[in-house]
């Protein structure tokens, strides 16, 4: 199973999340042209659609972009908030995300449950 773990950034938050380059060889090819969608479940079973963009210069910055402000606002994310992505075994090609915050708990710093 590949994955990322993805600290949100401004960017991240609001407008689209950017994929690791790295990453990009466990994501769907995009052929005939530069997006795709892809269905992505959460950690409790939720569907979500996200627009799968990779530009198509030397520079090719994956991103994800339709449907994630909205998967952005559902979740109540923020910056400083993680997002692991990942790729899971076997045909057809299926992907999981989840997201966890970061909070304080008695003094301490901890990270939330996925969800």
């Amino acid at each position: 199973m590949a994955r990322f773990v993805k600290e949100l950034t401004r960017t991240d938050v609001g407008s689209m999340l950017v994929v690791p380059a790295p990453f990009m060889n466990n994501m769907p090819q995009v052929e005939g042209g530069h997006s795709i969608n892809i269905t992505v479940p959460d950690a409790g079973g939720r569907e979500w659609t996200f627009g799968y963009y990779v530009r198509a210069n030397q520079n090719p910055r994956p991103v994800l972009k339709s449907g994630w402000c909205h998967y952005v606002r559902e979740k109540g994310l923020r910056v400083g908030d993680r997002i692991i992505y990942e790729r899971l075994e076997g045909f057809p090609v299926r992907y999981r995300i989840g997201a966890r915050r970061r909070v304080t708990l008695l003094g301490q710093e901890v990270w939330t449950d996925e969800f």
